[in-house]
């Protein structure tokens, strides 16, 4: 008798949580996970079930309430347990107000509170839960992670993707909080110190965290520091990153009550964007890209692929080829390498750079393909960052693309001071920078108002959204009539048409950006001709419309490979190449001082 009762209780439980997760899945509730309430409620109840003990006696007494439906308010289950900062005896205590003329944007707050609740009345029932903030390139992401840290007031561990994007976070902590620098420590490349005091902000990157048996004796101590100390917080940038393995080992073993990641694309191309729930938390807040920018919290931009045919000798070279051995073999690069450095595809790029810096544009271009980034780097002569670009050298490039010297109505009414001024900056400017798949991700480039993508990482939807992220931190420019302007160039009778597809794809659904189609067809004076679809989203408003491809340039530079015989020597050289030159993912990789031969985190050879 005691046996059915308690049988039938269980049935009756289970019927009840199904019942409740069938009217959740209708009802759509984004606060519930159907998925989380049926396999951890019902594994639970089989447990205890399993388990003889008396609580059986007391269920059977005690009919099971049925489950309450959450409140909108609701937070999904973080990896971590809630952490009460204020009762907390166990981390250091760590004074980080906020500098007073910070402006918190409405999205950042709300941010913010997805994060730290402090709705209950009493100051020691505040607490702060571990997860994901997705927020566009250019919206704010490490000023958000700042107020988290604010707000909780520990150690604050900050683990970056480069060298490069570690040093820009210290000036943003140091920038927005009161923050002396000498509670700041850094362990990236060759910069290897503590902060002083029991408590500050470490700034570090994920392939520093990763263990090795060649440390040196100040990274072991680096390593150890971070091991014993208890962190509050530990901010994760690029945090899509954080699922390869030795990544995930890394951040797992640190000792951290709240885990914060900050990303732009929730996305990755394998099947481990699902662990990130596990290892740092659910996504707790999404600021949709489109509406951020209707409400010029960022740049708005037109989005354009550019197809063109290849000229018949290399048509005819890239349908010669033989690719046996697969994506990684022989053929298959010198394909890709074919396609990229199409002589037409060239003239277009060259001809987009030239238009827009005559408007006062600042224009980044990004191949992946390393033998590829450097002819065009050469032919086109603008300078050129990747992944085996010593940190100075890249450091410096990148400041000077930053340099931005406007036009003035009356120079002649100028000082000399003034004028010399100008012209020393002028020198000095940088208004086209080449980039490889290394400047993806963390690079704060506010001037950029133009990139233009020759070469892709195959059909990768994270890559297209990160490189268009690259150009929404254009403010200055918000004049009527301007936009920042996202090209892709892909070849005609080519996989990059396919791949390309897949990721405008994305743009168009998970970002709300429309894209222009400019087919490019025979030469005319001055340009080409151009046949252009736009969609219903592409404004009225817009001052460019095809008129880089067509309008004439006066002066403008020769073209590369513009003859047969250019065209020749260029098939010549590629079928020469015995080892092709390919950055590594970028989760492991970071622009570190490339030693003399190539190694990891620079580039691989194959």
């Amino acid at each position: 008798m005691v046996l059915s009762t308690v049988d039938n209780d269980r049935k009756k439980r289970l019927a009840d949580i199904l019942a409740f997760v069938q009217k959740r899945k209708q009802e759509n509730e984004p606060a519930v996970s159907d998925s989380a309430v049926d396999t951890e409620s019902v594994t639970l109840i089989e447990e205890n079930e399993s388990k003889q003990e008396p609580l059986k006696k007391k269920q059977k007494t005690s009919p099971p309430a049925t489950p309450k439906p959450r409140s909108k308010a609701a937070k999904p289950k973080a990896a971590l347990p809630d952490f009460y900062y204020k009762s907390d005896k166990t981390c250091n205590n760590l004074e980080l107000p906020l500098q007073a003329n910070v402006e918190v944007r409405p999205y950042q707050k709300e941010a913010l509170e997805a994060i730290v609740d402090t709705t209950n009345p009493d100051p020691q029932q505040h607490f702060a839960r571990s997860g994901i903030i997705v927020l566009p390139c250019g919206a704010g992401k490490t000023l958000t992670s700042i107020l988290v840290a604010s707000a909780i007031q520990k150690p604050v561990l900050v683990v970056c993707s480069t060298i490069i994007a570690a040093e820009q976070f210290s000036k943003e902590f140091l920038r927005f909080t009161t923050l002396m620098a000498s509670k700041t420590g850094m362990f990236a490349g060759a910069k290897k110190w503590p902060y002083n005091g029991p408590a500050g902000v470490l700034f570090t990157t994920y392939t520093m965290l990763v263990d090795n048996k060649s440390r040196t004796a100040d990274s072991k101590r680096m390593s150890n520091f971070i091991d014993k100390t208890e962190w509050g917080l530990i901010i994760l940038d690029e945090v899509h990153c954080v699922p390869a393995n030795n990544f995930a080992k890394a951040i797992a073993k640190i000792k951290a009550k709240v885990r914060l990641g900050l990303t732009a694309t929730m996305l990755r191309e394998d099947e481990k964007i699902g662990d990130l729930e596990t290892l740092v938390g659910p996504t707790l807040y999404h600021a949709k890209w489109k509406e951020l920018a209707d409400k010029g919290y960022i740049a708005k931009v037109i989005c354009t692929q550019v197809e063109s045919d290849m000229n018949p000798y290399i048509q005819s070279a890239h349908d010669g080829v033989q690719t046996q051995g697969g994506l990684l073999g022989h053929g298959h690069h010198l394909k890709t390498l074919l396609t990229i450095l199409n002589p037409k595809k060239m003239h277009i790029c060259q001809r987009l750079i030239q238009y827009h810096e005559a408007k006062g544009d600042k224009v980044l271009v990004y191949c992946d393909h390393i033998d590829a980034l450097k002819i065009y780097a050469e032919k086109v002569n603008r300078p050129f960052i990747f992944g085996g670009t010593p940190t100075e050298e890249a450091r410096q490039l990148l400041s000077r693309f930053q340099i931005d010297v406007p036009a003035v109505e009356n120079e002649d009414k100028l000082t000399w001071n003034e004028i010399a001024t100008r012209r020393s900056l002028k020198a000095k400017q940088i208004n086209t920078l080449f980039l490889s798949r290394i400047g993806d991700t963390s690079l704060d480039l506010p001037a950029a108002t133009v990139l233009i993508q020759v070469s892709s990482h195959f059909g990768s939807r994270r890559q297209e959204a990160q490189r268009l992220g690259r150009v929404l931190r254009a403010k200055k420019r918000s004049e009527k009539g301007f936009y920042s302007r996202f090209y892709t160039l892909v070849t005609n009778t080519s996989y990059e048409m396919t791949f390309s597809e897949k990721r405008r794809q994305f743009l168009e659904e998970d970002c709300g950006y429309g894209y222009q189609i400019w087919k490019v067809g025979d030469q005319q004076e001055g340009g080409w001709i151009v046949d252009a679809n736009c969609d219903n989203s592409s404004p009225d408003d817009d001052e460019v419309k095809t008129d880089p491809l067509t309008c004439t340039i006066g002066g403008a530079d020769k073209r590369p490979f513009d003859t047969e015989e250019e065209e020749k020597s260029l098939v010549s050289f590629l079928t020469s190449l015995k080892n092709y030159q390919v950055e590594e993912e970028e989760e492991d990789s970071a622009l570190v001082t490339p030693s003399p031969s190539p190694g990891p985190g620079n580039k691989k050879k194959r």
